[in-house]
C-alpha cells in the first residue's frame, strides 16, 4: 500500500472513531426519550460508520506498513 494512502486511511479511521465517540457521548447527555428517538433515527448511519471504520482497520492490518530503509 502506498504510504500516502496508508496515512490517509489511518487519519480516516481515527476521525470516524472520534466522531462516533463524540456523538454517543453527546447522546448520553440527553433525556432518555430524546436520546432514544435520535438513536433510532441515526442508528443505521452510526452502524454504517462503525462498519466502515472496521473495514478500513482491516485494510491497515492486512498490509504491513512500508519499510523505511
Amino acid at each position: 500500500m502506498d504510504p500516502t494512502a496508508r496515512k490517509e486511511i489511518e487519519v480516516a479511521v481515527q476521525a470516524i472513531g472520534e466522531a462516533l465517540t463524540g456523538l454517543i457521548g453527546f447522546a448520553m447527555t440527553l433525556r432518555p426519550t430524546l436520546r432514544n428517538e435520535i438513536l433510532q433515527i441515526c442508528g443505521p448511519h452510526l452502524e454504517r460508520a462503525r462498519q466502515a471504520k472496521g473495514r478500513l482497520d482491516l485494510l491497515l492490518q492486512a498490509e504491513p506498513p512500508p519499510r523505511e530503509d
